[in-house]
C-alpha cells in the first residue's frame, strides 16, 4: 500500500511540475510579445511597406524558399 501511495504521489507532484512548467512558458512567450508591442511601433505606411517588401521577397524565390536564378 505504501508503494502505491508513493507512487501516486510522484506521478502527482510530477503532472503539477509539467503544468506548472507549460504555463511559465506561456506567461514567458505572452510577456515577451507584451515587451516587444511596447518597443516597437509601426505606423500604417511602414506597415503596407513591410508587407509589400515580404511579398516581393516571396515572389522572387523558389518553391524552397531560395532565391530563383536570374532574379533578385
Amino acid at each position: 500500500d505504501a508503494r502505491k501511495i508513493i507512487q501516486s504521489a510522484e506521478q502527482e507532484i510530477a503532472a503539477a511540475a509539467k503544468s506548472a512548467r507549460r504555463e511559465l512558458k506561456a506567461y514567458a512567450a505572452d510577456l515577451a510579445v507584451s515587451m516587444a508591442q511596447r518597443q516597437i511601433r509601426v505606423d500604417s505606411d511602414t506597415d503596407q511597406a513591410l508587407v509589400r517588401t515580404f511579398a516581393d521577397q516571396l515572389g522572387s524565390t523558389d518553391s524552397n524558399g531560395r532565391p530563383e536564378k536570374g532574379g533578385r
